[in-house]
């Protein structure tokens, strides 16, 4: 099953956007689904200062593949590769989409396209 398809099926299965997206790239990340569903729990529904839980769970899938593991000096991250991606994500899901945030997509589309966006996006720029 593609990672597409693995979004879904969460998705159907009751996750919340972001659990979806993070649960699609659990082994990838190296977390059980579990410990997935738990990280992403509270990021879905426009939780997180009101950004579409999908493109949060797209950062989240970002940090873990292409972040900067150390943690001693949590300003390393500022120009690390995470950080690059994430701008071309954002600006990938905002003009696919329409805008960022979870008030303002909601009623456009239903929610399982901005799942699909945000995986197409994964794919498109972290995936190689």
């Amino acid at each position: 099953m593609d990672h597409q398809e693995q979004a879904m099926t969460y998705f159907q299965a009751g996750c919340n956007c972001c659990q979806a997206i993070v649960g699609a790239y659990c082994k990838e990340i190296g977390v059980g689904l579990d410990h997935a569903n738990s990280l992403a729990s509270d990021y879905g529904g426009g939780n997180y200062q009101g950004l579409c839980g999908a493109l949060a769970g797209a950062y989240m899938v970002a940090n873990y593949l292409k972040g900067t593991p150390d943690r001693a000096d949590p300003a390393k991250c500022k120009d690390d590769e995470a950080g690059r991606f994430l701008v071309e994500m954002t600006q990938a899901f905002e003009g696919k989409c329409g805008s960022l945030y979870c008030t303002k997509l909601l009623g456009r589309k239903p929610c399982v396209d901005y799942v699909q966006a945000a995986v197409a996006i994964i794919e498109d720029t972290l995936v190689e």
